[in-house]
């Protein structure tokens, strides 16, 4: 589990009245890796949750007091040398992420909810605690939506096309 910053464009951008609250973050990988091989083959599920707070500059005059929620799903590349103490690699890859947007918790507004490409890139600090259990840090960016952040900014969404900067911390249980 972990958090973050979420939608760092959007929260730098003083000409947008919106912030983004601490997010929520946690996933669950299946990694296979062959001993001689360089690289191991990941598979991510990784839940999102982040707060929204500001005016819907979309539709000027409307007030956004919401949550966004997305769950994305990522197919990933890792190196990971595993045979020291304190062990350093790093994977990327990419995937799919489903996203709900709530613009009003306070009055129940449906969600709106998007389908999009994701690319995701990590470092890893990996502690071995013993032959099958290990402690991990790992920082993240995760690119929502790359194709359509290169198009005309008129055309981004409220929580759509952005990147993400994530600090995941969790345990690590190796299957012989």
């Amino acid at each position: 589990m972990g958090s973050g910053t979420t939608y760092l464009m959007e929260n730098l951008d003083n000409g947008i009245n919106i912030k983004y609250s601490v997010p929520f973050s946690s996933y669950i990988d299946l990694k296979y890796a062959a001993a001689e091989k360089y690289f191991g083959a990941k598979l991510r599920f990784q839940y999102l949750n982040t707060g929204i707070q500001g005016n819907n500059w979309k539709n000027p005059g409307l007030a956004i007091d919401g949550e966004v929620t997305s769950l994305t799903t990522l197919i990933l590349l890792e190196h990971l040398n595993s045979d020291q103490k304190w062990n350093f690699g790093y994977n990327f890859g990419f995937g799919f992420t489903n996203q709900q947007f709530r613009p009003d918790l306070i009055n129940s507004s449906n969600a709106i909810e998007s389908s999009f490409m994701s690319i995701s890139v990590s470092g890893i600090l990996n502690k071995k605690i013993n032959e099958n259990f290990s402690f991990q840090i790992e920082p993240n960016l995760l690119w929502t939506d790359p194709v359509n952040s290169l198009r005309s900014n008129e055309k981004w969404q409220i929580a759509g096309e952005d990147i993400s900067l994530l600090l995941q911390i969790g345990l690590v249980y190796k299957i012989n």
